[in-house]
């Protein structure tokens, strides 16, 4: 009996140990249930013939059969790969390629037809090892998928980038634009509105602000189906007359009288422009009180507004939990819009795969949060690679990158937010990538993407240059990608 005691409290604590290394630095790389569980793994019958090597060198999977297949999940031990290319066959030419595979990687193409696949890996920092390759084609998961675009006060008022010839084609690409950066609220609950010229100047007089034009031209440029809602903002303006914080200034604007001031001109705000809704972005609360407020003002205000309308909010990943934004709470809203960029991983890159998409995602769902309610955040905007205060639009390096390239030395020597000169590596995401993302977090089941943002795309009057380089164009292909029924498991 004794033996036998201490062989149990061994193994207890070998299981504590391995749970406690688990939760330092394990990460489940398993297909999301609402994939593997729907679709056939295609390539479940097949095996490596080779798996590793050193850069310039290949893995080969051959799948047993001929197979057609539109997405590819890819299992890298360790994260030594940098840059892929994927071949059918013996084709000379890749149908498919990205950065980095790390644990996760799922690449999605247009249907390809192969008995094997040939994955060179043209970047490597040492010698690498694939673990696994699943190969699945998909169809019938983009039902009712939402594309929020924001589009800020600036880039539709006069002179702005989306005022520009070619600017609709990326507009009506969304099935909801957001509004943002127009729009203002004080402690007593009063709105704001953005003036024109340089800084952050506000006033009370709205038919002297920028919003009545700009918002009047926005809702002229998108199709009839493409629904507006305004974000409103607590931050700090110049004209505003107060020194709250803006967290205190949303615990003020929130509570009491204030509260159904606010509500009160957010419905006639909603009457006067004929909105579909209104959203908020809170960066960011950080007591657990303020949490409170603003999730009680959400069900208070969503219980005053008109059927139909929406109400939704931006929020990071690590905002949800049982402290701050509790999941349960955040049910009253119609959708949530997760902020999936400028999350740094070891190697600078602020928005990539695996970080910013497959793990975000699968912690959401682990916290409880539904993904039908989640609209993915995707970056139009370069950072850093030092997290230097540089945000480069995507728009001006277009034409210098190809389809598959994530990062860029487009932006040279840049000049910070600080006035400071910098000159680092930048990565953003390409027409590849935000095609990547997109059929991913319509395949697991996501409500949507969300796009920070629409004035930073490439525009052109030019359509087959739009086509070819528009990652709102690139959102919009995944969608029908998606949207074709087929057959399933």
């Amino acid at each position: 009996m004794r033996k036998m005691t201490v062989f149990i409290i061994a193994a207890a604590l070998v299981c504590v140990l391995a749970g406690l290394v688990c939760l330092a630095g394990c990460t489940d790389n398993s297909t999301p249930s609402a994939i593997a569980d729907k679709f056939e793994d295609l390539a479940a019958d097949g095996k490596f013939t080779s798996s590793g090597g050193k850069q310039g060198e290949s893995a080969v999977y051959s799948f047993g059969k001929e197979i057609t297949f539109n997405a590819l999940a890819l299992k890298e031990r360790g994260s030594k790969i940098t840059s892929f290319r994927v071949y059918a066959d013996d084709e000379e030419q890749p149908f498919y390629g990205s950065d980095f595979i790390e644990g996760y990687h799922y690449g999605s193409f247009e249907p390809v037809t192969a008995s094997f696949v040939r994955i060179e890996v043209t970047g490597s920092e040492g010698g690498w090892k694939l673990s696994g390759l699943e190969a699945y084609n998909i169809s019938g998961t983009a039902n009712d998928f939402r594309v929020m675009g924001y589009v800020t006060a600036q880039s539709v008022f006069e002179g702005g980038s989306l005022r520009r010839e070619g600017a609709d084609y990326n507009l009506n690409k969304a099935t909801e634009v957001n509004y943002i950066s127009g729009v203002y609220f004080d402690s007593k609950g009063e709105l704001y509105y953005r003036l024109a010229g340089s800084g952050d100047k506000v006033t009370k007089d709205e038919e002297a602000s920028i919003v009545p034009q700009g918002l009047n031209y926005l809702k002229s440029a998108v199709d009839e189906d493409v629904k507006v809602v305004v974000t409103v903002l607590g931050g700090q303006m110049d004209g505003l007359g107060e020194n709250y914080s803006t967290e205190e200034r949303h615990n003020l604007a929130m509570t009491g009288q204030a509260a159904q001031t606010l509500m009160e001109n957010l419905l006639k705000l909603i009457e006067r422009y004929e909105l579909d809704g209104i959203s908020f972005d809170y960066e960011y609360p950080s007591e657990s009180k303020s949490f409170e407020v603003f999730t009680d003002y959400l069900k208070a205000l969503d219980e005053k507004l008109p059927e139909g309308k929406l109400l939704t909010a931006a929020i990071s990943e690590w905002q949800i939990g049982t402290a701050t934004f509790v999941p349960e709470n955040l049910n009253v809203l119609d959708s949530i819009e997760v902020m999936a960029y400028d999350m740094f991983d070891d190697r600078g890159n602020h928005s990539s795969f695996y970080n910013s998409c497959f793990k975000l995602l699968q912690s959401l769902q682990k916290k409880g949060i539904g993904l039908d309610k989640i609209n993915l955040g995707l970056p139009f905007y370069s950072r850093p690679a030092d997290a230097d205060n540089f945000w480069g639009d995507y728009g001006a390096a277009a034409e210098s990158m190809g389809r598959r390239e994530n990062g860029t030395d487009f932006f040279g020597t840049y000049t910070d937010l600080d006035g400071n000169k910098g000159s680092q590596y930048n990565y953003l995401n390409g027409v590849g990538m935000i095609y990547d993302k997109t059929c991913y977090a319509i395949d697991c089941g996501a409500g949507g993407v969300m796009i920070w943002h629409v004035g930073t795309d490439y525009i052109s009057a030019d359509a087959r240059k739009a086509e070819e380089y528009s990652l709102m164009g690139a959102i919009e292909k995944a969608v029908l990608s998606r949207t074709a029924q087929g057959q399933t498991a």
